[in-house]
């Protein structure tokens, strides 16, 4: 596990670090490409090419190595695939939408457009592929996001814990306090309650420092860089930014720093450079830490602060004031156990957002691939019986492996909802609909191309477009409830995949696909009941799916799903 997220960091970082030289490239057609080469290592045929031509070398050797990066993910994808299909699936999605974009065959117009000099379309260009290689690099890394969520909740929910136990502890120290235990006792009970949630606020500071480090390293590098760019184009920049963040002497600097530039322009303008840059960093180091600082943490704060001096209140044997400062603490507590609960909905929400999503495509790619079987069973059964050939049996086997691929699919959606474990009717109809993609491998790999075997495919392909749609429909009400800010009703900062209507309309559909089934089975009975062993055999299969359907709305209704 430890070595497949450090390829996926590889690659991420391989095409940052593209991005990044691709962008710095295009950087320099923006200025024209004036500046000779200084670099005294570079090879003597590189320093007589024009500068067009060497942003044609440069861009050529970015696209040769984007396509170096994209054969190392297939193989990647194709290595993993018995270890960590979820991983293999994700390098496949990234090569596929890298093929999608066109992104290697754009690098290469690109060479060809700076070859020929044509360096504002080429700009143009460059503008669009950096938004695709920023899409491609922010799927590559949505892994890892994936598993920083699965953490991150599970650390709030440890503090919401922690969080408990001290409101049930000051509730206790408050009971007896109204009801005249003794003071000093209480008074150290409480002095030792303020310094556990004093540790507890401590805690937060320090997970949520430690979480956003890198990410704060980061900026502040894009700040350095940005600064020394400032720096460069201090000769156009000094008098507006003089005007509009500067005050006094710091402006007055600026000014000077752009009006002298033939004598004093290098001293005043650092100065101005300097001021400037001194107070931006300032105001961005605090604004920082407002920003980190948990909302929930600041309620710890205020509670120990309230603790402390009811402490202090029975010390003192001030008895009704304790109790006030008591109740103070409490509903500062309280409070913090409410926003730490908003933030645990908020990532849950995000959390179901991205699987929704990932099913969703899943089964989209299943009813594809299931339609394609369906036209293949249904020619192979227009042909005549007496006309079908060894070439009918091989071509039926080809759909039977195609049908088995479906069933790999499906097992992997299936892991996905077993995985959150929240649904209960979905994981039902997708174990449904996997039932009888075997059942139609098994027929198809006998040439069997009947009308059950037809039949038993058409009800593939209702339960996955239904599946597509309860799925669509489930991101869409997610959306709708984020936009109203309000979270699923009786469901609190924990919410399930799929809301209980969900689960039912599921239910109905799994259903309403029983009574089809059943009447289509019912016309082909001959008398008063079967006869045909393979007809018998999908009753009893029938029959079992009705005892699920019923398992399963017994546990929707006992609450299994929460």
């Amino acid at each position: 596990m430890r070595t497949g997220v450090r390829f996926t960091i590889v690659f991420g970082a391989a095409l940052a670090a593209l991005l990044c030289l691709s962008t710095a490239l295009f950087a320099q057609t923006g200025e024209e490409a004036a500046r000779p080469e200084q670099d005294g290592d570079k090879a003597a045929s590189e320093e007589e090419l024009s500068p067009a031509e060497k942003l044609a070398l440069h861009e050529r050797r970015i696209a040769d190595q984007f396509k170096r990066l994209e054969g190392v993910l297939l193989r990647m994808a194709e290595l993993s695939a018995g270890s960590d299909p979820r991983r293999a699936a994700l390098l496949k999605r990234a090569v596929a939408q890298s093929k999608d974009k066109l992104i290697a065959v754009r690098l290469e117009q690109l060479v060809e457009l700076l070859g020929k000099d044509q360096l504002s379309q080429a700009l143009e260009s460059q503008s669009d592929l950096d938004l695709d290689l920023n899409a491609l690099l922010e799927l590559l890394m949505s892994e890892d996001r994936s598993k920083n969520l699965e953490k991150e909740q599970e650390r709030i929910r440890q503090y919401i814990k922690d969080l408990n136990r001290i409101i049930k502890q000051e509730k206790d120290i408050q009971g007896r306090t109204i009801g005249g235990d003794n003071n000093k006792r209480l008074a150290e009970e409480q002095g030792k309650l303020a310094d556990k949630t004093g540790d507890l606020a401590e805690k937060m500071k320090a997970d949520g420092g430690s979480k956003s480090e890198s990410g704060e390293q980061k900026g502040g590098k894009g700040k350095d860089k940005d600064g020394k760019q400032d720096g460069k184009e201090g000769k156009d920049k000094s008098e507006s930014e003089g005007q509009e963040g500067q005050e006094g002497q710091e402006g007055t600097e600026g000014q000077q720093g752009q009006q002298g530039q033939q004598g004093q322009q290098g001293q005043q303008g650092q100065q101005g450079q300097q001021g400037e840059q001194g107070q931006q960093g300032q105001q961005g180091q605090q604004g920082q830490q407002d920003q980190s600082q948990n909302p929930a943490e600041k309620r710890l704060q205020a509670a120990k602060d309230k603790m402390k001096e009811a402490e202090k209140k029975l010390e003192e044997a001030q008895r009704e004031g304790a109790a006030e400062k008591q109740e103070e603490a409490l509903r500062e507590l309280e409070k913090a156990k409410a926003e730490l609960e908003e933030i645990l909905r908020q990532l849950r929400e995000e959390q179901i957002a991205r699987l929704l999503a990932m099913l969703e495509a899943r089964f989209r790619k299943m009813l594809q691939m299931q339609q394609e079987v369906y036209v293949g069973t249904l020619r192979l059964d227009s042909v005549p019986a007496a006309q079908r050939t060894h070439n009918h049996e091989i071509e039926s086997s080809r759909l039977s492996g195609k049908e088995s691929q479906i069933v790999v699919e499906v097992d992997k959606a299936l892991l996905l909802l077993r995985e959150d474990g929240t649904a209960v009717a979905f994981p039902e109809a997708i174990e449904q609909m996997r039932d009888d993609m075997r059942q139609v491998v098994h027929r198809l790999s006998r040439a069997a191309v009947g009308k059950i075997t037809q039949g038993i495919e058409e009800d593939i392909l209702e339960a996955l477009k239904d599946m597509v749609e309860a799925l669509k429909k489930a991101q869409k009400d997610l959306e709708d409830r984020k936009q109203q800010g309000r979270p699923q009703a009786g469901q609190g900062q924990d919410p399930p995949l799929v809301d209980l209507l969900a689960e039912i309309r599921m239910i109905r559909a799994l259903q309403m696909r029983v009574n089809k089934r059943t009447d289509r089975y019912s016309k082909m009975i001959e008398g008063e009941q079967a006869d045909d062993p393979e007809l018998v055999e999908a009753l009893q299969r029938l029959a079992e799916r009705e005892e699920r359907i019923y398992r399963v709305t017994r546990d929707l209704g006992l609450g299994k799903n929460q």
